[in-house]
């Protein structure tokens, strides 16, 4: 080996030769830097929770490839339909073309949760409001999806719909969330290393 001076093959003999004392005395090995390589790891491991508004973003992203989906394909009835309750006298609820798709969208049931549901929306499940308009109300969707007329079954351009598009979008929702959410990790660890 080539020496440039003779300072720097003193430095090289002299820390050689501290490497074997040390080597000698003992088989343990000092690591400095432990402590933040233990905050780094502490970070990695809260990533779910400081990230959880990406997080619903990144879901909410993925619901909508089903939500697409089911706009498209979900055929509109050509006339109003009224539902006439027993309990409720009057004209009873009109019902507009349209309904059920403008009812197909996204919500967060549980908001420290991060996950979320698509499909159709309505106000009448569980005690939280979504915020459903009476003109885009999808209370009815389990009625299209079976195609219940009065007890009797039928089938309508409708029927299964819902089904059909989970099985046609499963696949490239979940291809999307994985990118999605490698994506996202990838910023994260990128943004704690810069710290």
């Amino acid at each position: 080996m080539a020496w440039a001076t003779k300072a720097k093959r003193q430095a090289y003999d002299e820390n050689r030769r501290q490497f074997n004392l040390l080597s000698k005395q003992s088989d343990t090995l000092i690591i400095t830097g432990v402590d933040k390589i233990e905050k780094r790891l502490e970070a990695l491991a809260r990533w779910s929770i400081e990230a959880e508004n990406q997080i619903v973003a990144l879901n909410r992203r993925v619901g909508e490839v089903y939500n697409t989906w089911l706009r498209a394909n979900i055929k509109d009835f050509p006339r109003d339909i009224v539902i006439q309750r027993k309990d409720r006298p009057g004209r009873g609820e009109v019902i507009r073309p349209g309904t059920l798709r403008r009812s197909v969208g996204s919500y967060q049931p549980a908001p420290p949760n991060p996950r979320i549901l698509s499909g159709p929306l309505t106000n009448n499940i569980g005690r939280r409001k979504r915020g459903v308009t009476k003109k885009a109300d999808g209370w009815f969707a389990h009625i299209v999806e079976g195609g219940d007329s009065f007890g009797i079954k039928k089938k309508t351009v409708n029927t299964g719909v819902f089904n059909r598009g989970k099985r046609a979008t499963q696949q490239r929702a979940m291809k999307l969330r994985d990118r999605l959410l490698q994506k996202e990790f990838g910023r994260y660890v990128g943004n704690l290393i810069r710290k």
